[in-house]
C-alpha cells in the first residue's frame, strides 16, 4: 500500500430500499442481532454519503447498537438527480424508509448538517417511536449566506429550471483539521459540491419553519463547533434557547470545525454522544 492511500475498512452490509415514491435508496447496516441495545440511524449532510460514516457506524456497533446509514436521494449510491429534491417531504420519506429497517429499540436519529436539520424536522413532526435526536452542526442558518443577487438568481432558477446547480464553494479544509482522516473515508468520488435551486429553497424554507416552531417530541442533543465555517453556531444557540423538548442539551466544541465526527478530537465527540444516550435516553426509558 502506497503512502497516503489508507482507507477505512467497511464492516457494514449493503442493502437497497425504496422510498414512498419508489426511489431506490442505498443503506449501510451494522447488525448485531438480538443482543442489540437499540438502533441508530445516521443521516449525512448535503453532498455527502454514508461512506463518510464508517468509523461512526463501527463506534456505535462496538457500543452495542445496530446502525443504519442512509444515502438520501440524489446522494451517494442512491437514485435521483444529484443534489435535487422535488419537495422537502421526499427527504422525510427517505428517512422514514430507513427508519423502517430498525429492528432493535430504542431508536435514535443522528444527523449531520442538513441531516441534522432533517432529524429536527422529524422531531418537530412528532415522528413516532424515536427515543432521541442527536444533531451535529444542524443547518438552521449558514455562517456565510449567499449574496442577495445569487439568491435572486436561484429564485428564478427554482421557477424555470429547478434542477440548475449552484456550487456550494465548500472545501475539505472547512470540514475538519484532519485531512488524512478525511482522505481515508469511503466513496469520496460520490460526494458533490453543489446544490440545486429547488433543494436550496426547500431546505432554507424548512430551516425557517424550525426556527419559527422549535419543538421536538423526544430528547435532543445539539452539538456544534465554535469555529464552524459552514452552518451557524449562533443559529443553533438561538434555536436551542427556545426549543421545547422533553430534554435538551447543547454542546459547543472549542476549536472544532464543521464535521465534529471527523475532527482530530472525534473520539471525544462520539463518546459524548454515547454518554448522552446513556444519561438521557436510557434514563427516560427506565425511569
Amino acid at each position: 500500500m502506497e503512502m497516503g492511500t489508507f482507507k477505512l475498512t467497511d464492516a457494514s452490509t449493503w442493502t437497497d430500499i425504496r422510498s414512498r415514491d419508489g426511489t431506490k435508496l442505498f443503506c449501510r447496516q451494522w447488525r448485531i442481532g438480538s443482543a442489540a441495545r437499540g438502533s441508530i440511524l445516521l443521516v449525512p449532510g448535503l453532498g455527502e454519503q454514508s461512506g463518510r460514516y464508517l468509523h461512526v457506524g463501527d463506534f456505535f456497533r462496538q457500543a452495542g447498537f445496530e446502525v443504519i446509514a442512509i444515502d438520501l436521494r440524489g446522494h451517494g449510491r442512491s437514485a435521483g438527480p444529484r443534489g435535487y429534491v422535488e419537495r422537502y417531504g421526499d427527504f422525510l420519506d427517505d428517512a422514514r424508509a430507513a427508519i423502517s429497517l430498525a429492528k432493535a429499540h430504542p431508536l435514535l436519529v443522528l444527523g449531520h448538517s442538513f441531516g441534522g436539520q432533517l432529524a429536527l424536522a422529524l422531531a418537530s413532526r412528532k415522528e413516532p417511536n424515536i427515543a432521541g435526536y442527536i444533531t451535529s452542526a444542524p443547518w438552521l442558518g449558514l455562517t456565510s449566506p449567499p449574496a442577495a443577487w445569487l439568491v435572486g438568481l436561484g429564485a428564478l432558477s427554482n421557477i424555470f429550471v429547478p434542477k440548475h446547480r449552484f456550487a456550494t464553494g465548500l472545501e475539505s479544509k472547512a470540514m475538519s483539521t484532519d485531512q488524512a482522516h478525511l482522505d481515508s473515508l469511503a466513496d469520496l468520488d460520490l460526494d458533490h459540491c453543489w446544490i440545486t435551486a429547488r433543494a436550496y429553497f426547500e431546505i432554507t424554507a424548512e430551516a425557517r419553519r424550525l426556527l419559527k416552531h422549535p419543538s421536538a417530541n423526544a430528547p435532543v442533543l445539539i452539538a456544534h463547533g465554535d469555529v464552524d465555517q459552514v452552518t451557524s453556531t449562533e443559529a443553533a444557540r438561538a434555536f436551542f434557547k427556545v426549543l421545547k423538548a422533553p430534554a435538551k442539551e447543547l454542546k459547543i466544541y472549542q476549536g472544532y470545525l464543521h464535521e465534529l465526527h471527523n475532527e482530530i478530537g472525534r473520539e471525544r465527540v462520539l463518546q459524548d454522544y454515547l454518554d448522552w444516550i446513556e444519561k438521557v435516553v436510557f434514563a427516560v426509558k427506565t425511569g
